[in-house]
């Protein structure tokens, strides 16, 4: 079912100019089970563990930029590194493809890109969301996006082996989230390659969950606001 999904998909992304590329990905709560931590990950897919990078991650409220797709969810969220660097991006989630051009907000330098997010939860077949984003490489989100950032923030340690992304984030209100993501391109047999990853982590005890890194890492327990 989940290769004549995506190949439908696949056919419509061609005859749409929707993005070629995807990123597959699965979260799970370790308390409820499932590897407990990024080496665990990394031995299940017969990888080396590497050393993660730490990050302070948060999200703000904001309306809609000027040029926003319509009907597009809005999502800012900065990431801060442990030397105080990091990056602002501003993403558009949408149900189906755009069509034609689209653009960042003028004023600032961001870089474009697109993919599709593909993530594996309770349900028996995965989410497909359209996701076109735009990076800056600055310490807070340019100030005519007029953002009001949350009260909260999560911290993250990010691990990469390979092709594999593992990042352990320790959430707002107490609780942690692990989740493996792939980026290749959105073909049925990459899809099929992480289908089988995500069976030997159920195997293991992992229960797969539907809520996005976003929706976790934005519910701050006094209900959000400025810092």
């Amino acid at each position: 079912m989940i290769r004549a999904l995506l190949l439908a998909a696949s056919l419509l992304r061609h005859g749409s100019g929707a993005p070629d590329r995807a990123e597959f990905a699965v979260r799970w709560d370790p308390a409820e089970g499932g590897p407990a931590n990024a080496a665990e990950v990394f031995a299940l897919l017969d990888l080396p563990a590497r050393d993660g990078a730490e990050y302070e991650v948060r999200y703000f409220d904001l309306g809609p930029p000027e040029g926003a797709p319509a009907g597009a969810a809005v999502i800012l969220r900065q990431r801060t590194g442990k030397d105080g660097a990091g990056d602002v991006r501003l993403k558009y989630r949408l149900a189906r493809p755009l069509e034609g051009k689209w653009s960042c907000p003028a004023g600032a330098r961001f870089e474009k890109d697109s993919e599709i997010d593909v993530s594996f939860g309770a349900a028996p077949e995965p989410a497909r969301v359209y996701a076109y984003s735009c990076t800056l490489e600055a310490p807070a989100p340019p100030a005519f996006l007029s953002a009001v950032p949350k009260a909260c923030s999560s911290r993250v340690t990010r691990h990469a082996s390979g092709r594999w992304k593992v990042e352990d984030w320790s959430l707002p209100g107490g609780g942690r989230r692990l989740e493996l993501s792939l980026r290749a391109s959105d073909t049925p047999a990459q899809a099929a390659e992480f289908s089988a990853i995500v069976g030997q982590l159920r195997g293991r005890g992992a229960k797969p969950q539907d809520a996005s890194k976003t929706d976790l890492g934005s519910r701050c327990p006094d209900g959000g606001g400025r810092p």
